[in-house]
């Protein structure tokens, strides 16, 4: 018996319901492809339709690994030899860069000694003159001068005042002054008298000429020369002349007021 009049479809058989379905989507499939089915034949005519195959891209060309190395090149070197070539660049470079660091260095050392050079070089500027340290004078006081009438000798002329020489101790260079003679030895007050010796100098530029200890007015033009005024008497008829500069006090010489 046939499969109809049992009712029964063997196991695996489509249902009617799933072959309708199937051939509503064939029919739809084949409208949208253009195919041209019948609208009460059970049998469909089907045209073989014709779809052209998707055009291939281009094949690409192979690219390159690597420009090709130019002649001159020579053969490449290993991994570990262009290493070691780049550490010396690297320390090339370093080196030059320290030479030129010293150069400059060098170069300024140079420049700032000549200038202080050409600097010591130039003449010290002319200093104006200053008074002999030798040269010591006083303040001069004027005292009323003593007018004396003068005594006349045996022939009836003015007696002359004698000059008074004294033992002086031997000068030393820059040490205090020593006195070694009056001339005259003997005078009134205000008159002038010559004091020979030497070391008559001062750093300070002071020379002071005491007789008994009272300061007369001195002007010394010379190391060896100074001339005093004599002050007026005090007391006594003799004096005891004494020069002091900033090295000392000289040795006292013996004066006699006339």
């Amino acid at each position: 018996m046939s499969d109809r009049t049992t009712g029964e479809r063997p196991p695996g058989t489509p249902s009617q319901r799933a072959l309708g379905a199937m051939e509503l989507a064939v029919r739809r499939a084949r409208e949208r492809t253009g195919v041209v089915t019948g609208a009460g034949n059970s049998e469909q005519d089907t045209q073989p339709v014709s779809v052209a195959p998707p055009p291939d891209d281009p094949p690409t060309p192979p690219r390159p690994s690597a420009l090709p190395a130019p002649p001159w090149a020579g053969p490449p070197s290993p991994p570990g030899a262009r290493d070691e070539s780049g550490r010396r660049e690297h320390w090339l470079a370093i080196s030059v860069a320290v030479v030129a660091v010293l150069v400059v260095g060098a170069g300024i050392a140079l420049a700032v000694t000549a200038g202080g050079g050409g600097q010591q070089g130039a003449a010290p500027p002319a200093a104006a003159p200053t008074t002999a340290p030798h040269l010591g004078t006083t303040p001069a006081t004027h005292h009323p001068a003593a007018h004396r009438p003068a005594t006349k000798g045996r022939g009836g002329g003015a007696a002359r005042s004698s000059t008074t020489t004294s033992t002086a101790p031997p000068a030393t260079p820059g040490g205090p002054p020593v006195i070694a003679s009056l001339s005259p030895a003997s005078a009134a007050a205000g008159q002038g008298i010559v004091v020979d010796g030497s070391n008559f100098l001062s750093s300070n530029g002071q020379i002071v000429a005491t007789f008994n200890g009272q300061v007369a007015p001195t002007s010394c033009p010379a190391a060896t020369t100074c001339t005093v005024t004599v002050p007026p008497m005090s007391g006594s008829s003799s004096a005891q002349v004494i020069i002091t500069t900033a090295s000392g006090a000289s040795n006292a010489v013996t004066f006699t007021y006339s």
